[in-house]
């Protein structure tokens, strides 16, 4: 399968490289949100699968003078990255965050979302990551939740 990856997290972008490679699969990875909301990286790419980071800093993408103050801050921006993917024919597609449920009210709410959202005709999933050894996110295991 291609998949892609984005993340903010060095740690996880690795993980997901790693692991997901070793199990055959070819992966785009970036560590932002932006390339993905203005095409770039769909443009030259279809994907079979998107896994996504739920927390991720503000760009500044189409902040204005005011909005500028949220830059670098962490947004929820899992949730529309998610629609968007589904929307731009991504089929399968997962928000996988490592924030505890009861350390941020982005990741209490996906505690509601037990059954994929079905967009596009894309069924997409919201998990929290198991994380392996070293704290990394499991993201063979999130692509195996969602592929059954």
């Amino acid at each position: 399968m291609k998949i892609l990856i984005v993340d903010d997290s060095k740690k996880h972008r690795e993980a997901a490289r790693k692991q997901l490679e070793t199990l055959g699969h070819e992966v785009v990875i970036t560590g932002g949100y932006t390339d993905v909301f203005r095409g770039h990286i769909l443009k030259d790419n279809s994907f079979d699968v998107a896994l996504i980071d739920l927390l991720m800093p503000a760009e500044s993408m189409t902040l204005g003078e005011r909005g500028m103050e949220f830059f670098g801050q962490e947004i929820m921006v899992g949730y529309p990255l998610s629609i968007f993917l589904a929307m731009s024919g991504v089929k399968l597609v997962g928000v996988v965050t490592d924030t505890g449920h009861h350390d941020h009210p982005a990741s209490a709410i996906m505690d509601f979302l037990c059954e994929p959202l079905i967009a596009n005709g894309a069924n997409v999933f919201y998990l929290h990551a198991r994380l392996t050894n070293d704290g990394s996110k499991d993201w063979s295991a999130a692509l195996k939740s969602i592929t059954r």
